[in-house]
């Protein structure tokens, strides 16, 4: 009906991770599937969620990844599935396709619903079939206790896990793997997890030493060029896969890029490159005075997912240049107009800087409420007032903080969560201008101190009341 001829392998898991016991539940309660990228992952998400909506009506499908697009992506895909096939499509009565809060539900009352992938995904819902997408970017328990559990008190539930290799930060992923391997050494045919992996021998990595200089090729007899290894992570090699592609990547990846993304091994880490800022430059400028600054900007950044919130203040230092830091960043959105009255009534901050476009615009209406407004002429700002940057003061407020890193004259307190932001960052085109790409999942903080520098450079000169000397900025 679907129209889709399953490529072998894919065929092959579908048989073997649905098989059934003798009393007609699934043998497998987990399904960990393991394969390299691009080797037709989404294909098996599709399908079986559709079969299982349509044929065997299970009352709630979910899914989940660390990035909200990849699990959206294979849920647009059904849409289209589904809108593309008349018998199927007579059975669509309700579609919301809202970033963030999409879910389709049919005739016979079954729904596929999207969640974050965060400590309150899937909480208060009951899945039948819960999907978890890049398993590998899991670095703690909170999202696999989450929307797991949703499963406990259905009949005949499974939770699928999806991913390519990661590195030791992949803790939930090198649990799962672990003990589906172990179960399969065991030979254990009561198992509750079914582990279906495709990927290279673990002895398989660069045995010529040429890979790791700037430039350098691997060598022909380097182990890194075996086609049987390529072909061990690859099942779609030959269909939808070739060779020419995987060695145009080894060309060109750094070796620990290559084995996870291509043969799906683990490797000890996956620390990213830093981008646009480099790492021994940021490193020297972080501030050891302990210095408070004597006066500061403050901004709000909710990021994409609505996973976690952000307050970030920028302001002078005694010894000169400007110091940002992270002041809170807590899960969820709750709690920051509280948060953010109390911090204002505290230190009388020049400004309070917050997008009305994108995930953080949608708390002005409740900061409204609580007093926090921006001025009534923008170029008269009072203190306290929020700072809505427009799309070029965004762009611009990308320039400033870059040339102030640059020319060492913004310092910061080495703090994990900008740090971490900061690394694997990437850019965009706004306005004629440059601003950070906004969709990871961690670039809050690296957001708003970027705002909260923009607000504080802009608007310093242009507010008139003194703030108080006697406050501490802690």
């Amino acid at each position: 009906m679907l129209e889709i001829e399953p490529l072998p392998w894919q065929r092959w898991l579908l048989i073997h991770a649905l098989e059934l016991r003798r009393d007609g539940r699934f043998r497998y309660r987990t399904v960990l599937v393991l394969v390299a990228r691009q080797n037709g992952k989404t294909t098996i998400v599709e399908v079986k969620n559709l079969w299982k909506l349509f044929v065997l009506q299970v009352r709630l499908v979910i899914g989940t990844a660390q990035n909200l697009d990849v699990s959206e992506e294979s849920w647009d895909k059904a849409v289209e599935i589904i809108e593309g096939v008349p018998e199927l499509h007579a059975e669509l009565t309700q579609v919301n396709k809202v970033n963030g809060k999409k879910f389709f539900k049919l005739a016979n009352g079954c729904r596929w619903k999207v969640a974050a992938a965060s400590r309150k995904g899937g909480r208060g819902l009951s899945g039948d079939d819960v999907n978890l997408d890049e398993l590998r970017e899991h670095h703690v328990w909170d999202s696999w206790a989450a929307v797991t559990k949703t499963t406990m008190a259905r009949p005949n539930p499974q939770v699928w896990a999806f991913s390519n290799a990661g590195d030791d930060r992949s803790v939930v992923l090198n649990d799962l793997q672990a003990k589906g391997r172990g179960a399969a050494v065991a030979e254990a045919p009561e198992s509750s997890i079914g582990l279906f992996e495709w990927s290279a021998p673990d002895d398989v990595k660069c045995t010529c030493g040429r890979g790791h200089d700037e430039g350098d090729a691997h060598t022909d007899r380097c182990r890194l060029q075996d086609r049987q290894a390529w072909a061990q992570a690859n099942p779609s090699l030959g269909y939808t896969i070739t060779e020419e592609a995987i060695a145009s990547a080894l060309s060109t990846d750094p070796e620990p890029i290559f084995r996870t993304e291509v043969l799906c091994q683990r490797v000890p880490s996956l620390k990213p490159e830093w981008r646009v800022i480099a790492e021994e430059l940021w490193q020297g400028q972080v501030d050891t005075t302990g210095e408070r600054p004597s006066d500061i900007a403050l901004a709000v950044q909710v990021n994409y997912q609505r996973t976690h919130t952000a307050i970030v203040a920028v302001g002078r230092r005694p010894s000169g240049g400007l110091l940002t830091s992270i002041v809170d960043y807590r899960p969820g959105t709750h709690w920051v107009v509280e948060r953010t009255v109390q911090l204002k009534q505290r230190w009388n901050p020049i400004a309070i800087a917050v997008q009305d476009k994108g995930p953080t615009g949608s708390l002005l209406e409740s900061m409204e409420k609580a007093g926090l407004k921006p001025p009534e002429d923008r170029d008269k700002p009072q203190r306290g007032d929020l700072a809505i940057p427009w799309a070029d003061d965004i762009a611009d407020a990308y320039g400033l903080w870059i040339d102030a890193v640059n020319e060492h004259r913004l310092w910061h307190l080495d703090e994990a969560p900008l740090n971490t932001a900061l690394a694997p960052a990437d850019t965009r085109p706004l306005s004629g201008g440059t601003a950070w790409d906004y969709r990871d999942e961690g670039a809050a903080p690296l957001l708003g101190s970027t705002n909260a520098h923009w607000a504080f450079v802009t608007l310093v000169d242009k507010v008139t009341e003194e703030r108080d000397p006697s406050a501490f900025w802690v």
